[in-house]
């Protein structure tokens, strides 16, 4: 049986309270998957959540939306039959971009506090959707769909209009057929260009590549980005170490992309870096994010922030402390600092799955599940100020 609950902030302007979205029995399950883990969004004072749970008996997508911090988060479902790895994107007036896959295929909208509008079918089949709004290139969504063999990127503009969006042309992301899927994309907007990182398998194995336009028709050729191995390697690695789960985020006139990677085969996958300085054009070296104490055991579930100030901070879970705790890096300079939690994500329980955002003032916007002693899940939210 399932609860949802609606919270409404404190009367102090830094108060700081981690609240259920929502709350469910043993067999719910919270899904927060967005590709690019692009669940959570700050537009000025609104905030807004998106994910998945089967508090019905079948994947279902919902949205809970508050218009500024002295609001309660309303709570909307949206999406046709069955519904899966719903994404967001904020708009720059306390409005709100969603693409989703279910059961009619890929479709977005847009939300405000009245909640969602009409849907604009973008593919009958497909999904890992991704979103992002440019200054002056307007809204754009990327996903991924079957192309004969293998699954494809896909890019459409869409027009935003007074009952919902409108999709433009739609063009593959790259316009050679693939030789393997390309999956999981991660849209950004910075500087002149919109930037998007994927899975692509053309090499055998899993490796993150990147593409930018300047006029969200046109995207460049794709260039590797993460340097795991290619080739066969030490402990029977077949053609190469995986990277996957790609997300990126703007900071200031910089870009950052972040990465799942499993180089070091023996501790599993660790959380990998790199930035950009020419608006996605190339990528500097790659750093690893998780300080040495998270080096011996696997990081899952990385997700990104950035600000116009120029603020980055990294999230994602493990287990070194013999839970799924929620874990945080802040960039610092040129580097990540000592990794850190709160007391919110981590303690008794399962914390896994953050999906974040950072406000124009610093402050930090965190969601994750929780999975109780008992079995009990919950969907949390915080509003950390800085």
């Amino acid at each position: 049986m399932l609860a949802l609950v609606a919270w409404a902030a404190g009367s102090g302007a830094h108060a700081a309270q981690a609240i259920d979205v929502a709350v469910g029995d043993a067999a719910v399950f919270h899904h927060l998957e967005a590709s690019g883990r692009h669940g959570l969004a700050v537009s000025g004072e609104a905030v807004a959540l998106v994910w998945e749970d089967n508090r019905d008996g079948s994947p279902r997508c919902h949205l809970a939306l508050r218009a500024d911090r002295q609001t309660a988060f309303r709570l909307f479902g949206f999406g046709t039959g069955e519904c899966f790895e719903p994404g967001i994107a904020p708009l720059p007036d306390g409005r709100f971009l969603l693409i989703w896959e279910d059961a009619e295929g890929v479709a977005a909208t847009w939300a405000d506090a009245l909640g969602p509008r009409a849907r604009a079918r973008l593919a009958p089949a497909g999904g890992q959707g991704t979103v992002a709004h440019h200054a002056t290139l307007g809204a754009h969504a990327v996903w991924s769909a079957p192309d004969g063999r293998w699954r494809r990127l896909w890019s459409a503009p869409l027009h935003i209009a007074a009952h919902g969006l409108e999709a433009g042309a739609i063009r593959p992301v790259d316009a050679r057929e693939p030789r393997d899927d390309q999956a999981f994309p991660s849209l950004a907007a910075v500087g002149a260009h919109l930037v998007v990182a994927w899975e692509d398998r053309r090499l055998g194995h899993t490796v993150i590549h990147t593409s930018r336009s300047a006029d969200g028709r046109d995207w460049s050729a794709p260039a590797r980005l993460s340097r795991n191995p290619t080739g066969a390697q030490p402990g029977n690695l077949g053609r190469g170490s995986g990277a996957m789960r790609p997300a990126l985020a703007a900071f200031g006139a910089r870009l950052a992309a972040v990465w799942l990677d499993k180089r070091d085969f023996l501790s599993g996958y660790d959380v990998y870096a790199a930035f950009s300085d020419d608006e996605g054009g190339t990528f500097a070296r790659e750093l690893k994010v998780q300080d040495s104490f998270g080096d011996d055991i696997a990081q899952w579930h990385a997700a990104v922030a950035g600000n116009a100030r120029g603020e980055l901070i990294v999230a994602w879970d493990d287990e070194r402390d013999g839970r799924a705790d929620v874990w945080f890096s802040r960039l610092d300079g040129e580097a990540f600092g000592e990794d850190f939690t709160l007391a919110e994500t981590s303690g008794p329980g399962q914390h896994a799955d953050p999906v974040l955002a950072l406000d124009a003032d610093g402050d930090l916007h965190v969601a994750w599940t929780q999975r109780d002693a008992d079995g009990s899940a919950r969907l949390r939210y915080l509003h950390r100020p800085r």
